[in-house]
């Protein structure tokens, strides 16, 4: 599958598993997705990403959309309601929609921490580096 190919199927994937109908959140989901997917590349040392790593590529993505997102209603409702918390490794977030508290949009470090709570399923795939 080529790159393009390869981030429509886990775009897919992902408004799959947060029931989002729509369109509106296309442009934004696919920018987490293009960046979990060069952090892959880059944490396994690897030019393209194999087939076999779609789904966790999208696990990974739906980990960092719910953690950097809380406050998008469409996502926060896909995690289970108002009360509902989210944790990814050391980071937690309480859902609750509306604006203010949690995490801003450029929580990088949780993006980092959702690819190494991943190293399990990605460390198969990593190459040594010359």
């Amino acid at each position: 599958m080529t790159w393009e190919n390869q981030i429509d199927k886990v775009l897919e994937t992902v408004k799959l598993r947060l029931v989002l109908n729509d369109t509106a959140h296309d442009a934004l989901i696919t920018s987490y997705i293009t960046e979990i997917g060069w952090r892959i590349k880059h944490y396994c040392n690897i030019t393209t990403i194999p087939d076999d790593l779609i789904y966790v590529w999208a696990s990974m993505t739906l980990d960092a959309v719910r953690v950097d997102l809380p406050n998008v209603d469409e996502i926060s409702d896909s995690v289970g309601g108002g009360g509902a918390n989210v944790k990814v490794g050391d980071t937690s977030v309480s859902g609750g929609g509306g604006s203010g508290g949690g995490l801003s949009n450029t929580a990088k470090t949780a993006i980092d921490s959702v690819v190494f709570n991943y190293r399990l399923d990605l460390h198969r795939y990593r190459r040594m580096r010359w």
